[in-house]
């Protein structure tokens, strides 16, 4: 089947990953991340003081802001900063940094569709280059069932989720076991999805449990290759700071 991106022939196929760290001297920790045309800006400030109202007496409090293209954030916008705002409650290790503050600042450079993920992927990044401790690196991937084919497509483009009849975005976290994805089927007594390496997934659309199924075990094998990249980032990163250091 030929997708609307002559770029891919596959409906597994991912576009071209780009990342670069510590882009922004204010920033305690800053990274951007593309998927393809998609591409987000992310900011990290924190821990770091905060207002007597917004201490937490046992762990940091954790704030995002999602700026937009052009114009003031809206719906759309503010549902990003939820969605990536209770995954990483749940993320990163705030109790060791009580009564301070942690604010994410994600900005949308460029959007040609998964921008949700595209966001995840680049707070990840800049998490990680703050050095804010995490219990695990997450990865995000986004699929649609085409409304013509009914087949499965990684990573759309704007065009393709134009023609989608469901859309899923899902984030992993890097503790799954890589080599089978066992853990995300469904499992045979409860016929309910193994969500252990889950952190977040929504979907939107008309769609059955089965396809949901296969939406996520196809977004799981894609989510290792991001996780594989983004440790390759990171792993560059140390590496080309420690060479600096030796200078």
């Amino acid at each position: 089947m030929s997708r609307l991106d002559r770029t891919r022939t596959s409906p597994n196929q991912l576009r071209p990953f780009f990342t670069s760290q510590n882009l922004l001297n204010r920033a305690d920790g800053s990274a951007q991340f593309d998927f393809g045309e998609s591409s987000v800006l992310c900011s990290v400030v924190g821990p770091a003081e905060v207002k007597i109202r917004d201490e937490k007496l046992d762990r940091a409090t954790i704030d995002v802001v999602a700026r937009p293209l052009v114009g003031i954030p809206g719906v759309k916008d503010k549902a990003i900063e939820r969605n990536i705002r209770e995954v990483l409650e749940s993320l990163v290790l705030s109790g060791l940094h009580p009564r301070t503050g942690i604010q994410i600042v994600v900005q949308t450079m460029r959007d040609d569709g998964c921008i949700l993920s595209t966001a995840f992927n680049a707070v990840i990044l800049a998490l990680l280059d703050a050095g804010i401790p995490l219990r695990s690196i997450l990865g995000s991937v986004t699929c649609i069932i085409d409304s013509r084919t009914n087949q499965i497509l990684l990573d759309p483009t704007t065009e393709e989720l134009s023609n989608a009849k469901s859309t899923h975005v899902f984030v992993f976290d890097n503790k799954v076991p890589t080599t089978t994805t066992e853990d995300i089927a469904m499992d045979g007594d409860s016929g309910r999805l193994d969500q252990s390496g889950i952190l977040f997934s929504d979907s939107t659309g008309l769609f059955t449990e089965e396809e949901f199924f296969e939406c996520a075990n196809a977004c799981f094998s894609a989510a290792q290759t991001v996780h594989g990249f983004i440790r390759t980032a990171v792993s560059r990163k140390l590496t080309r700071e420690f060479q600096q250091t030796r200078v």
